[in-house]
């Protein structure tokens, strides 16, 4: 039986989706591991609601792929793989290098002033050690770089990609590890000054370079058990 914690301080319109943020906050953080299994009544009552909005809730996360549901033998979070953690790299890049070219075209300088705000705050994050900051602020820095080509369903795609799963895998693979923190760290200041140049094929390049470096120490990452734990291959 779970702990109850403080009920939530949410009126009628908004439990609904406070319910999914909090549990989709758990499972990223992984304060519910992969494999755990999601029993309705036991997290209603560690969050203070009903079991509707629990209910509703793990169906959205069961869409965004964070759990997995069996007949007859109810939710579990997803484990990580290594197959999906290569889909996840291979996703981002497909919907983010073609685009570059527009974006350097098209990004402005009052844009651009903006995102490095973002990039000051992001580097205060990694200083802090501040997991959940540092992934917001990553994921809005994508957005932000993506939002001036005028294609809301690009960024919706890149929302969803750069999104909770991703930052599964920050979770796991990135910050118990500092270097690796590091270069998630220069990858995303890099790529806004490769952008600021006005030159797609030196953001391409700079991308590039920085998933190389990551993927080798995703791989050392993958030697720890206490990293390896989090993964199970289908």
């Amino acid at each position: 039986m779970v702990d109850a914690i403080v009920p939530f301080d949410m009126n009628l319109r908004t439990h609904k989706r406070a319910t999914y943020e909090t549990l989709r906050d758990m499972i990223v953080s992984f304060e519910l591991p992969p494999g755990e299994r999601l029993v309705e009544k036991d997290l209603a009552a560690r969050l203070g609601v009903s079991k509707t909005p629990v209910r509703e809730a793990i169906a959205l996360l069961e869409a965004e792929d964070l759990v997995e549901a069996t007949p007859y033998r109810g939710a579990v979070v997803r484990w990580l793989s290594r197959n999906e953690m290569a889909e996840q790299g291979f996703l981002v890049d497909a919907l983010e290098m073609p685009a570059y070219p527009i974006v350097v075209e098209r990004i402005t300088d009052a844009e651009l002033a903006a995102i490095d705000k973002v990039g000051k705050e992001l580097a205060r994050a990694r200083r802090d050690r501040n997991e959940k900051r540092f992934g917001q602020l990553a994921v809005q820095i994508h957005l932000m770089l993506f939002a001036c080509t005028g294609f809301p369903r690009l960024l919706d795609l890149i929302r969803v990609v750069v999104g909770p799963v991703g930052l599964r895998y920050d979770k796991a693979l990135v910050y118990p590890v500092d270097e690796a923190w590091d270069v998630l760290l220069a990858l995303s200041l890099a790529r806004v000054d490769a952008v600021r140049a006005r030159d797609a094929d030196l953001v391409r390049e700079t991308v590039a370079d920085h998933r190389r470096r990551m993927r080798v120490l995703n791989d050392k990452s993958l030697a720890d058990p206490s990293i390896a734990r989090y993964f199970k291959e289908p």
